[in-house]
């Protein structure tokens, strides 16, 4: 994946929480009192290491021949990523009907993953491949 422009992302980001309920903490601050320098460059640094081992992780379960992932959200989506909270999503194309994971983060402040759909988990959460079908929600970025 290409690098980033976190600066950017930022600037982006903060006029799209004007206007999405439920702000990740470091933006509704940012929209009530203003951005601090230190504290543009600290979520700059963090969203751009999240970035790196994130797609560490996916290429290695990419490697390892996975092709399904959910994504979650562990109870503290934001307003914008709240949609793809348990949506399935295929790192290979690989399955029929289900899209290609969103690049994570989101957005600057979040930090959700994408984790292993495997089999066991899947019989034991009593899904199938229509199960999987019928709840992804593709990625669609916010402009």
């Amino acid at each position: 994946m290409a690098d980033r422009d976190w600066d950017a992302e930022i600037d982006a980001w903060t006029e799209r929480f004007r206007h999405i309920p439920d702000p990740p903490p470091v933006f509704a601050r940012a929209i009530r009192d203003g951005w601090t320098a230190d504290d543009r460059a600290a979520l700059a640094r963090e969203a751009a290491e999240y970035s790196a081992r994130h797609e560490g992780w996916l290429a290695q379960i990419g490697a390892s021949g996975w092709d399904l992932v959910r994504l979650d959200t562990r109870g503290q989506e934001c307003g914008a990523c709240a949609r793809y909270s348990g949506s399935p999503y295929s790192l290979r194309g690989e399955t029929p009907g289900i899209p290609a994971p969103p690049p994570l983060p989101i957005c600057p402040a979040c930090r959700h993953t994408l984790n292993l759909l495997t089999p066991f988990f899947m019989q034991s959460a009593g899904l199938d491949a229509g199960d999987l079908v019928r709840d992804a929600v593709p990625y669609e970025p916010i402009d």
